[in-house]
């Protein structure tokens, strides 16, 4: 973008140099100190009121995202409380279950956790099938 070009309205500056000129030869130069302050003064109200309205929306999209945030805690604890709730009785099933079991049984139990395939035995033993 060119250096003197203005960014207000896309006018250039020569078009504002024209502009105020003809300001200057219409309302006169007494009456040009009382226009640039109704300008500044009504720029200054067009700020404020700009920031005001950033302000509002901000505050708005902060308690809608403070309640989403609520909301998605409360799943997550409500899912935990399920989870658990679901998971409880099997965990208890199966320590009932695991007390039932026969003393006896415990080392045919063990030998099958145990049983592994030995690396060192001759896998040529297998029958061959022809």
């Amino acid at each position: 973008m060119p250096a003197n070009q203005l960014l207000f309205f896309d006018v250039s500056g020569g078009e504002f140099l024209i502009i105020l000129i003809a300001i200057f030869f219409i309302f006169g130069p007494k009456k040009m100190p009382e226009i640039a302050r109704k300008i500044g003064r009504t720029m200054n109200e067009l700020k404020k009121a700009s920031s005001d309205i950033t302000r509002e929306f901000k505050d708005e999209t902060n308690s809608i995202k403070n309640e989403l945030l609520a909301a998605r805690e409360s799943v997550r604890r409500e899912t935990e409380t399920i989870t658990r709730d679901v998971t409880e009785p099997f965990k208890q099933a199966g320590n009932e279950i695991s007390k039932e079991i026969p003393t006896d049984m415990e080392p045919y139990l063990q030998k099958k956790e145990l049983k592994k395939v030995n690396p060192d035995q001759n896998q040529d033993a297998s029958p061959n099938p022809l």
